[in-house]
Protein backbone atom coordinates (compact mmCIF):
# COMPACT_ATOMS: atom_id res chain seq x y z
CA UNK A 1 0.00 0.00 0.00
CA UNK A 2 1.35 3.61 -0.79
CA UNK A 3 2.65 4.79 2.38
CA UNK A 4 0.88 8.51 1.84
CA UNK A 5 -2.29 6.80 0.94
CA UNK A 6 -1.92 4.88 4.07
CA UNK A 7 -0.48 7.96 6.24
CA UNK A 8 -3.89 9.97 4.99
CA UNK A 9 -6.05 7.29 6.28
CA UNK A 10 -4.92 6.83 9.64
CA UNK A 11 -5.01 10.77 10.06
CA UNK A 12 -8.54 10.99 9.15
CA UNK A 13 -10.62 10.78 12.64
CA UNK A 14 -14.51 11.88 13.50
CA UNK A 15 -13.45 15.34 11.70
CA UNK A 16 -11.17 16.94 10.10
CA UNK A 17 -7.64 18.11 10.90
CA UNK A 18 -8.21 21.81 11.81
CA UNK A 19 -4.80 23.68 10.11
CA UNK A 20 -2.94 26.28 11.97
CA UNK A 21 -0.60 28.66 11.58
CA UNK A 22 3.07 26.83 11.97
CA UNK A 23 2.15 23.63 10.70
CA UNK A 24 3.83 21.70 7.88
CA UNK A 25 1.95 20.89 5.06
CA UNK A 26 2.27 18.86 1.76
CA UNK A 27 1.01 19.19 -2.10
CA UNK A 28 -0.59 15.81 -2.07
CA UNK A 29 -2.34 16.46 -5.07
CA UNK A 30 -0.79 15.08 -8.47
CA UNK A 31 -2.94 16.87 -10.80
CA UNK A 32 -1.65 20.94 -9.08
CA UNK A 33 1.57 22.28 -10.93
CA UNK A 34 2.90 22.63 -7.27
CA UNK A 35 2.80 18.72 -6.61
CA UNK A 36 5.37 17.83 -3.37
CA UNK A 37 5.78 21.37 -2.47
CA UNK A 38 6.52 21.71 1.43
CA UNK A 39 5.73 24.34 3.58
CA UNK A 40 4.69 26.42 6.83
CA UNK A 41 1.21 27.48 6.70
CA UNK A 42 0.93 31.17 7.10
CA UNK A 43 -2.55 31.74 6.91
CA UNK A 44 -5.71 29.68 7.37
CA UNK A 45 -8.77 31.29 5.41
CA UNK A 46 -12.13 31.83 6.09
CA UNK A 47 -13.58 29.35 3.24
CA UNK A 48 -10.96 27.29 4.18
CA UNK A 49 -8.19 27.66 2.06
CA UNK A 50 -4.76 26.94 3.26
CA UNK A 51 -1.71 29.50 2.06
CA UNK A 52 1.82 28.53 3.13
CA UNK A 53 5.68 29.21 2.88
CA UNK A 54 7.27 27.10 0.34
CA UNK A 55 10.67 25.52 1.78
CA UNK A 56 11.63 23.46 -1.01
CA UNK A 57 12.81 24.02 -4.31
CA UNK A 58 10.76 22.59 -7.42
CA UNK A 59 10.24 23.13 -11.54
CA UNK A 60 7.53 25.82 -10.85
CA UNK A 61 8.23 26.34 -7.09
CA UNK A 62 11.20 28.32 -4.72
CA UNK A 63 12.02 28.53 -1.39
CA UNK A 64 10.09 31.47 -0.15
CA UNK A 65 6.99 31.18 -2.60
CA UNK A 66 3.57 31.89 -0.76
CA UNK A 67 0.62 29.51 -2.06
CA UNK A 68 -2.62 28.85 -1.39
CA UNK A 69 -4.59 25.68 -1.93
CA UNK A 70 -8.04 23.91 -0.47
CA UNK A 71 -7.69 21.95 2.29
CA UNK A 72 -8.16 18.88 0.63
CA UNK A 73 -4.79 19.30 -1.74
CA UNK A 74 -2.48 19.13 1.70
CA UNK A 75 -1.33 16.50 3.86
CA UNK A 76 -0.07 17.23 7.64
CA UNK A 77 3.60 16.43 8.07
CA UNK A 78 6.15 16.78 10.89
CA UNK A 79 9.42 17.32 10.67
CA UNK A 80 12.62 15.38 11.63
CA UNK A 81 14.50 19.05 13.18
CA UNK A 82 17.16 19.31 15.94
CA UNK A 83 16.15 22.12 18.49
CA UNK A 84 19.46 24.26 19.25
CA UNK A 85 22.10 22.92 21.33
CA UNK A 86 21.01 19.08 20.95
CA UNK A 87 24.73 17.87 21.80
CA UNK A 88 24.98 14.28 21.55
CA UNK A 89 21.83 13.49 24.01
CA UNK A 90 18.37 13.67 22.46
CA UNK A 91 16.22 11.03 23.35
CA UNK A 92 16.67 9.46 26.51
CA UNK A 93 14.05 8.14 28.80
CA UNK A 94 13.02 5.46 31.58
CA UNK A 95 10.51 3.03 30.70
CA UNK A 96 8.68 0.59 33.13
CA UNK A 97 5.98 -2.24 33.53
CA UNK A 98 4.55 -2.54 36.78
CA UNK A 99 2.04 -5.20 38.19
CA UNK A 100 0.43 -3.69 41.26
CA UNK A 101 -3.16 -3.57 43.11
CA UNK A 102 -3.88 -6.67 40.84
CA UNK A 103 -3.37 -4.02 37.80
CA UNK A 104 -1.11 -3.99 34.55
CA UNK A 105 0.37 -0.18 34.44
CA UNK A 106 3.14 1.06 32.01
CA UNK A 107 5.29 4.17 33.14
CA UNK A 108 7.84 6.51 31.18
CA UNK A 109 9.91 9.37 32.52
CA UNK A 110 10.55 11.05 29.09
CA UNK A 111 13.99 13.08 28.84
CA UNK A 112 14.84 15.59 26.17
CA UNK A 113 17.61 18.49 26.09
CA UNK A 114 14.52 20.99 24.86
CA UNK A 115 11.50 22.15 26.16
CA UNK A 116 9.28 20.03 24.31
CA UNK A 117 6.13 20.98 23.34
CA UNK A 118 3.52 18.21 23.90
CA UNK A 119 -0.12 17.58 23.60
CA UNK A 120 -2.75 14.96 24.52
CA UNK A 121 -4.61 13.44 21.62
CA UNK A 122 -8.12 11.36 22.45
CA UNK A 123 -8.96 10.16 18.98
CA UNK A 124 -10.98 7.15 16.91
CA UNK A 125 -7.66 5.78 14.55
CA UNK A 126 -9.19 2.84 12.23
CA UNK A 127 -12.67 3.38 14.25
CA UNK A 128 -10.47 2.41 17.73
CA UNK A 129 -10.50 4.72 20.76
CA UNK A 130 -7.03 5.75 21.34
CA UNK A 131 -5.36 8.52 23.70
CA UNK A 132 -2.18 9.13 23.25
CA UNK A 133 0.65 11.88 23.80
CA UNK A 134 1.93 13.90 20.89
CA UNK A 135 4.95 15.55 20.58
CA UNK A 136 4.29 18.87 18.23
CA UNK A 137 7.92 18.91 17.16
CA UNK A 138 8.97 15.13 15.79
CA UNK A 139 5.73 13.57 15.74
CA UNK A 140 6.23 11.12 18.48
CA UNK A 141 3.52 9.47 19.90
CA UNK A 142 2.53 6.91 22.78
CA UNK A 143 -0.50 6.01 24.50
CA UNK A 144 -3.06 3.01 24.97
CA UNK A 145 -6.11 2.25 23.30
CA UNK A 146 -10.15 1.23 24.14
CA UNK A 147 -8.61 -2.73 24.18
CA UNK A 148 -6.70 -2.14 27.06
CA UNK A 149 -3.41 -2.25 24.86
CA UNK A 150 -0.68 -0.21 25.76
CA UNK A 151 2.67 0.57 23.63
CA UNK A 152 5.89 2.79 25.94
CA UNK A 153 9.62 2.86 24.16
CA UNK A 154 13.14 4.06 25.14
CA UNK A 155 15.67 4.73 22.52
CA UNK A 156 18.54 2.57 21.30
CA UNK A 157 19.63 5.05 18.62
CA UNK A 158 20.11 8.39 20.50
CA UNK A 159 23.41 9.10 18.61
CA UNK A 160 21.93 8.24 15.13
CA UNK A 161 19.11 10.31 15.90
CA UNK A 162 21.21 13.19 16.50
CA UNK A 163 22.87 12.48 13.37
CA UNK A 164 19.67 12.00 11.34
CA UNK A 165 18.41 15.43 12.61
CA UNK A 166 21.85 17.31 11.58
CA UNK A 167 20.73 16.16 8.27
CA UNK A 168 17.37 17.14 7.76
CA UNK A 169 18.58 20.36 9.33
CA UNK A 170 21.37 21.43 6.96
CA UNK A 171 18.97 20.01 3.79
CA UNK A 172 16.26 22.56 5.28
CA UNK A 173 18.87 25.34 5.27
CA UNK A 174 19.48 24.66 1.79
CA UNK A 175 15.59 24.74 0.60
CA UNK A 176 15.70 20.75 0.31
CA UNK A 177 13.16 18.34 1.18
CA UNK A 178 14.08 17.12 4.51
CA UNK A 179 12.53 13.66 6.09
CA UNK A 180 9.20 12.97 7.70
CA UNK A 181 9.39 11.25 11.08
CA UNK A 182 7.21 8.38 10.79
CA UNK A 183 7.77 6.77 14.16
CA UNK A 184 5.20 8.72 15.98
CA UNK A 185 2.81 7.13 12.83
CA UNK A 186 4.27 3.49 13.07
CA UNK A 187 3.30 3.36 17.10
CA UNK A 188 -0.46 4.83 16.66
CA UNK A 189 -1.27 2.30 14.03
CA UNK A 190 0.21 -0.33 17.06
CA UNK A 191 -2.81 1.49 18.80
CA UNK A 192 -5.35 0.92 16.16
CA UNK A 193 -5.45 -2.87 16.61
CA UNK A 194 -7.74 -4.77 18.26
CA UNK A 195 -5.34 -7.83 19.60
CA UNK A 196 -2.54 -7.59 21.06
CA UNK A 197 -0.70 -9.76 18.62
CA UNK A 198 -1.60 -7.55 15.51
CA UNK A 199 -0.12 -4.52 18.01
CA UNK A 200 3.08 -6.44 18.55
CA UNK A 201 3.52 -7.83 14.66
CA UNK A 202 2.83 -4.03 14.03
CA UNK A 203 5.47 -2.38 16.01
CA UNK A 204 7.95 -4.94 14.29
CA UNK A 205 6.81 -4.79 10.45
CA UNK A 206 5.50 -1.48 9.54
CA UNK A 207 7.27 0.33 6.98
CA UNK A 208 7.37 4.39 6.82
CA UNK A 209 8.54 5.67 3.42
CA UNK A 210 11.64 4.32 3.88
CA UNK A 211 11.32 0.92 2.97
CA UNK A 212 14.52 0.34 4.63
CA UNK A 213 13.14 1.72 7.76
CA UNK A 214 11.12 -1.13 9.48
CA UNK A 215 9.86 -1.68 12.55
CA UNK A 216 9.75 0.73 15.75
CA UNK A 217 13.24 1.30 17.06
CA UNK A 218 14.60 0.50 20.44
CA UNK A 219 13.24 -0.75 23.72
CA UNK A 220 9.41 -1.07 23.29
CA UNK A 221 7.11 -2.44 25.66
CA UNK A 222 3.80 -3.63 23.77
CA UNK A 223 1.29 -4.58 27.06
CA UNK A 224 -2.69 -5.59 27.27
CA UNK A 225 -3.87 -5.82 30.72
CA UNK A 226 -3.17 -10.18 30.61
CA UNK A 227 0.21 -10.12 28.76
CA UNK A 228 3.14 -7.87 28.48
CA UNK A 229 6.32 -8.35 26.14
CA UNK A 230 9.30 -6.45 25.37
CA UNK A 231 10.64 -5.68 22.51
CA UNK A 232 14.43 -5.16 21.58
CA UNK A 233 15.47 -3.72 18.11
CA UNK A 234 17.47 -1.63 16.16
CA UNK A 235 18.47 -0.97 12.97
CA UNK A 236 21.38 -3.27 12.71
CA UNK A 237 19.43 -6.13 14.98
CA UNK A 238 16.15 -7.97 14.28
CA UNK A 239 13.88 -7.55 16.64
CA UNK A 240 14.18 -9.76 20.27
CA UNK A 241 10.62 -10.54 21.55
CA UNK A 242 10.40 -11.58 25.28
CA UNK A 243 7.01 -12.14 27.38
CA UNK A 244 6.74 -10.15 30.53
CA UNK A 245 6.46 -12.73 33.49
CA UNK A 246 2.55 -11.34 35.11
CA UNK A 247 4.44 -10.51 38.67
CA UNK A 248 7.88 -9.32 37.00
CA UNK A 249 8.46 -5.33 37.53
CA UNK A 250 10.68 -4.68 33.77
CA UNK A 251 12.69 -1.24 33.29
CA UNK A 252 14.30 -0.34 30.40
CA UNK A 253 16.35 2.74 29.65
CA UNK A 254 19.08 3.34 26.86
CA UNK A 255 21.40 0.69 26.68
CA UNK A 256 20.81 -2.61 25.25
CA UNK A 257 19.99 -5.74 27.39
CA UNK A 258 19.96 -8.74 24.16
CA UNK A 259 22.26 -6.74 22.34
CA UNK A 260 24.91 -5.36 23.76
CA UNK A 261 26.21 -3.26 21.41
CA UNK A 262 23.37 -1.41 21.22
CA UNK A 263 22.52 2.42 22.46
CA UNK A 264 24.88 3.16 25.60
CA UNK A 265 27.81 1.25 25.63
CA UNK A 266 30.40 3.33 27.61
CA UNK A 267 31.23 6.50 30.01
CA UNK A 268 28.50 8.69 31.75
CA UNK A 269 25.69 8.03 29.64
CA UNK A 270 26.17 4.45 29.73
CA UNK A 271 26.64 4.94 33.56
CA UNK A 272 23.62 6.74 33.56
CA UNK A 273 21.74 4.54 31.45
CA UNK A 274 22.21 1.64 34.39
CA UNK A 275 21.78 4.00 37.11
CA UNK A 276 18.38 5.30 36.27
CA UNK A 277 17.44 1.15 35.28
CA UNK A 278 18.35 -0.01 38.61
CA UNK A 279 16.59 2.74 40.79
CA UNK A 280 14.02 2.59 39.16
CA UNK A 281 13.32 -1.25 39.48
CA UNK A 282 14.52 -1.26 43.03
CA UNK A 283 12.06 1.68 43.58
CA UNK A 284 8.99 0.24 41.46
CA UNK A 285 9.11 -3.30 43.28
CA UNK A 286 8.41 -1.56 46.75
CA UNK A 287 5.39 0.35 45.08
CA UNK A 288 1.54 -0.94 46.63
CA UNK A 289 -0.71 1.91 45.70
CA UNK A 290 -1.27 2.63 41.56
CA UNK A 291 -1.05 6.19 42.33
CA UNK A 292 2.60 6.15 43.61
CA UNK A 293 3.90 4.98 40.79
CA UNK A 294 4.68 8.48 38.73
CA UNK A 295 5.53 9.87 42.15
CA UNK A 296 8.29 7.32 42.77
CA UNK A 297 9.72 7.73 39.51
CA UNK A 298 9.55 11.70 40.48
CA UNK A 299 11.33 11.52 43.65
CA UNK A 300 15.61 12.64 43.67
CA UNK A 301 17.86 9.40 44.94
CA UNK A 302 21.51 10.11 43.97
CA UNK A 303 23.04 13.72 44.33
CA UNK A 304 23.81 13.78 40.56
CA UNK A 305 20.76 14.83 39.12
CA UNK A 306 21.85 13.25 35.70
CA UNK A 307 21.84 9.66 37.48
CA UNK A 308 17.96 9.61 38.66
CA UNK A 309 15.43 8.17 37.24
CA UNK A 310 13.89 11.86 37.67
CA UNK A 311 16.25 14.43 36.00
CA UNK A 312 16.23 17.93 36.93
CA UNK A 313 18.80 20.76 36.82
CA UNK A 314 22.18 18.80 35.64
CA UNK A 315 25.24 19.46 33.71
CA UNK A 316 24.16 18.39 30.50
CA UNK A 317 21.08 19.87 30.39
CA UNK A 318 19.39 16.64 29.96
CA UNK A 319 15.51 17.19 31.74
CA UNK A 320 12.58 14.91 32.29
CA UNK A 321 10.28 17.03 29.95
CA UNK A 322 6.85 14.89 31.20
CA UNK A 323 5.45 11.23 32.81
CA UNK A 324 2.92 9.14 31.43
CA UNK A 325 1.06 6.43 33.12
CA UNK A 326 -0.88 3.77 31.48
CA UNK A 327 -3.55 1.81 33.61
CA UNK A 328 -4.00 -1.00 31.21
CA UNK A 329 -7.09 -2.68 33.36
CA UNK A 330 -8.75 0.24 33.98
CA UNK A 331 -8.33 1.86 31.08
CA UNK A 332 -6.89 5.50 32.50
CA UNK A 333 -3.73 7.65 30.85
CA UNK A 334 -2.16 9.72 33.08
CA UNK A 335 0.36 12.75 32.03
CA UNK A 336 2.62 14.98 34.57
CA UNK A 337 3.93 17.43 32.59
CA UNK A 338 6.89 19.47 34.26
CA UNK A 339 6.30 23.05 34.03
CA UNK A 340 9.58 24.21 33.71
CA UNK A 341 11.10 21.62 30.97
CA UNK A 342 7.87 21.27 28.84
CA UNK A 343 5.31 23.36 27.30
CA UNK A 344 2.00 21.41 27.65
CA UNK A 345 -0.46 22.66 25.13
CA UNK A 346 -3.86 21.18 25.87
CA UNK A 347 -6.22 17.96 25.48
CA UNK A 348 -7.17 17.47 21.69
CA UNK A 349 -10.15 15.93 21.88
CA UNK A 350 -10.99 14.36 18.56
CA UNK A 351 -13.93 12.20 19.30
CA UNK A 352 -17.23 12.33 17.81
CA UNK A 353 -20.21 14.14 18.54
CA UNK A 354 -22.16 12.53 21.34
CA UNK A 355 -19.24 9.12 21.79
CA UNK A 356 -18.91 8.33 25.11
CA UNK A 357 -15.49 7.95 25.74
CA UNK A 358 -13.84 4.20 27.35
CA UNK A 359 -10.74 5.89 28.63
CA UNK A 360 -10.27 8.21 31.20
CA UNK A 361 -7.66 10.82 30.91
CA UNK A 362 -5.56 12.78 34.18
CA UNK A 363 -3.26 15.71 33.79
CA UNK A 364 -1.38 17.16 36.46
CA UNK A 365 2.29 18.83 37.10
CA UNK A 366 5.57 18.31 38.37
CA UNK A 367 8.14 20.48 38.87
Amino acid sequence: MNTLKLETNLLKVSKPYEYQPGDMVRNINPSCTHFRSIGKVLYVHDNGDITYQVMNNGATYTVGDELTKSEDQLLKVHMRTPRPGYGNFTNECVVAKVPVENKTVLAKNRDRVYKAEIEIIHELINGVECVYLHDKLTDWSEGLNEYGIGVINASLMVDFDEKEGKLAKEKESKGKSTKPSYDGLKIRTALSKKKLSEAVRSIITFKGADTNDVGVKGQTIVSNPSYSFIIEMTSKHLPSIKRIKPDDVLVRTNHGIDYKDAGYTSGIKRTSSESRMAIARQKLKAVKLVKDVLSVLSKQYTKDNFLNPYRRNNKFNMHTTSQIMLNLSDLEFHLNHDIDFSDFQGYVNKLPKGYQPKIKVYVNKTD
